[in-house]
């Protein structure tokens, strides 16, 4: 992936771009930190405090955005406050492509009347899929649009297939500064799973724990180490504890440096998405880390990472079935591979990658990708 380059103007940044977005988690923090660098600030950030699912949360550095209200109505749609002048006045907007998010709407109806370019960032799909409802009032969202940006690079040929004539760049969904992806160096021995997420019911941490207690790899040696938080984590502690593992359960809570989290997957015999998966696989390759995931659920993206190796599949919701390709992934376990492994995700999948694909759209540059997608 090419080094990120400042293709934004300097200058008054009311006369340069801005992302008017539903939040900026903390996972973000890396990748505005670029986009502001490359562009000297030109490039304005609007977020709120909460997403409809109020554990998707802001929690980037304030000094990087500028904060508006989120209003939630009827648990299910997404209202802005704030700075509507600056979003409709700036020449260049992205917006979320999610048609949830009534303000959305508004500006990509009300300055496409005024003649001003707007963007559409996000999923291509719902996790339902392409044949959801949802689905076609998505496309609905592109095509008032003048070009979308997207998270993943399997993405392209589809939304291309959709609306032919629309430009479409991608923002790989990524984490971290390519120079902070590093396999661990330990000698040590691999000995823990790990699981990195939040604690909610979606995410089927349960069922992680489960398959943990029936592997039977408690008595050689190995533990389970949680990273997150959430609303079940008590819950969580005291499943752990009824199915007698609680001594070799770890929940170490919320770690969000890649120095930390780097310690914890040192040991990792692999990294475990119990639930629907998302950036926990690119954070878990990127760190050099195997990935066993559920077969079934409703992925994000991230899902391409397959691509990579290392990802092996257990029959969703049956804690046995994931026993199973725990005892396996013990059995093969080694750190032959993890920096190779680690230096090839980077190359697609660092916060530079990401603010490279958004300063692309913003500037109208094409992207260097290959008839599959994906960067050449």
């Amino acid at each position: 992936m090419k080094q990120v380059r400042r293709t934004i103007s300097k200058g008054n940044a009311d006369q340069a771009a801005a992302l008017y977005l539903a939040v900026l988690p903390f996972y973000r923090d890396e990748c505005v930190r670029v986009v502001h660098e490359a562009t000297a600030g030109s490039v304005i950030f609007f977020a709120g405090e909460r997403h409809v699912d109020e554990t998707v949360r802001t929690g980037i550095d304030p000094s990087y955005f500028t904060r508006v209200r989120n209003i939630v109505i009827r648990r299910r749609l997404l209202l802005q406050v704030g700075q509507w002048r600056r979003a409709l006045a700036i020449p260049t907007l992205v917006v979320d492509l999610n048609p949830r998010s009534i303000n959305a709407w508004v500006f990509l109806v009300v300055r496409k009347l005024l003649g001003r370019r707007t963007l559409v960032w996000g999923h291509l799909y719902p996790r339902a899929g392409a044949a959801s409802k949802t689905a076609a009032i998505r496309r609905r969202m592109r095509s008032v649009s003048q070009g979308t940006i997207l998270y993943g690079y399997d993405s392209v040929l589809p939304a291309k297939a959709d609306l032919p004539d629309q430009p479409v760049w991608v923002a790989p969904n990524s984490l971290y500064r390519r120079n902070r992806m590093l396999a661990g160096t330990g000698t040590g021995p691999l000995d823990a799973f790990v699981y990195v997420g939040r604690l909610e019911s979606s995410k089927k941490v349960d069922v992680l724990i489960s398959a943990f207690a029936s592997s039977g790899l408690k008595a050689a040696g190995v533990n389970l180490r949680i990273v997150g938080v959430g609303s079940q984590r008590e819950y969580l502690e005291g499943l752990a504890a009824k199915l007698g593992v609680a001594d070799s359960t770890f929940f170490l809570g919320q770690i969000s440096t890649p120095e930390e989290l780097r310690e914890v997957y040192n040991s990792a015999i692999c990294s475990v998405s119990p639930g629907y998966a998302g950036l926990s696989i690119t954070q878990s390759l990127g760190f050099g880390v195997p990935v066993v995931v559920s077969r079934d659920e409703p992925h994000a993206p991230e899902i391409e990472l397959v691509k990579f190796g290392e990802v092996e599949f257990f029959d969703t919701d049956d804690h046995y079935s994931l026993a199973s390709a725990l005892r396996s992934a013990r059995d093969r376990s080694s750190r032959d591979g993890r920096q190779e492994l680690s230096d090839r995700v980077a190359s697609s999948y660092s916060a530079e990658a990401m603010a490279s694909g958004i300063l692309c759209a913003l500037d109208g540059v094409e992207q260097t990708l290959g008839k599959d997608g994906w960067p050449c």
